[in-house]
Formats: structure tokens, C-alpha cells, sequence
């Protein structure tokens, strides 16, 4: 997974702890690309440049063919057994899977061609936030796919 940081704090820490819980049950990395700052009333054009460059640093190096998933509140919305069947797809999948979380100003359009979108929700949250919640919900999944009760 690769997201825009640097996350810090508790969400730091809820994130590295669902990471540690999932070692040994799912081989799964985060990487952390640094943000691009905008000024702070940059217009549209400019907004546009940092969401381009910052495609560029989260698609950097990747994998050959691997497939590019990208949170997006545009993006499929599932539950979370559905979360778990995208889940055993990938984990039986051939290819590197990489999840993409853009900055504050969104993704890229072109990177959002690119990937197939998913919705952690409807509502928006910050960037900061988006590892942790994103690892709980891969812990939940992987748990759903190992029959345990924590999802319930």
C-alpha cells in the first residue's frame, strides 16, 4: 500500500498496529511518498499540478502489472464481506496489488483511469486517517476470511 504522508501520531499508531496484526496472515507493506504542498489558495490549475505529481510519486517503481487500486469516495462502495471476496481475489491473484491513497486535494485523473476505485465511505476523510481505517478494514477482512468473530 502507498499513501501520502507522513501519517503521524495515534493514526500512525492504530495503522502499524492492524499492520502487525496482519503480519504472518497476509504479506502486505506500506510505503509513504511525500506530499506535494500547494499554496494555500492555490487555484484550480495549480491544485491540478500537485494532484499530477503526486500520482507520479505514488506510481513510481511499482511492480510490473501490478494491479493499481486506488481509494476514492467515487469508487465501489462495499460491505465488509464484500471487502473480504476483493480480498481473497487479490490474495489468489498472480499479481502484485498496490492500494493507492491520494492527498488532500484527491487523486489525479489520469491515476484515477488507471485503478480501480474503492470507497472506504461516502464521507470524506483525512488523509491521515485513511491507512489506519483502511488496515482495520483488511484485518476485518482477512478475519471474515478466516472465520473469526471479530467482524461481528
Amino acid at each position: 500500500m502507498r499513501s501520502l504522508g507522513p501519517v503521524r501520531g495515534a493514526w500512525r499508531d492504530a495503522a502499524e498496529e492492524y499492520l502487525l496484526r496482519l503480519r504472518g496472515r497476509l504479506p502486505i507493506t506500506w510505503e509513504e511518498q511525500a506530499e506535494v504542498h500547494a499554496q494555500p489558495k492555490a487555484g484550480a490549475a495549480e491544485e491540478a499540478k500537485v494532484r499530477s505529481r503526486e500520482a507520479e510519486r505514488l506510481l513510481r517503481d511499482l511492480p510490473q502489472g501490478a494491479q493499481l487500486w486506488a481509494l476514492d469516495p467515487r469508487g465501489r462502495s462495499v460491505t465488509s464481506e464484500e471487502f473480504s471476496e476483493v480480498l481473497s481475489a487479490w490474495r489468489a491473484s498472480t499479481d502484485a496489488v498496490c492500494l493507492l491513497i491520494g492527498g488532500h486535494l484527491g487523486l489525479d485523473d489520469a491515476l484515477r483511469s488507471r485503478a480501480q476505485l474503492l470507497s472506504l465511505s461516502r464521507l470524506t476523510f483525512s488523509h491521515q486517517m485513511v491507512p489506519a481505517i483502511l488496515f482495520e478494514q483488511i484485518y476485518r477482512a482477512q478475519t471474515i476470511l478466516d472465520g473469526g468473530p471479530y467482524h461481528r
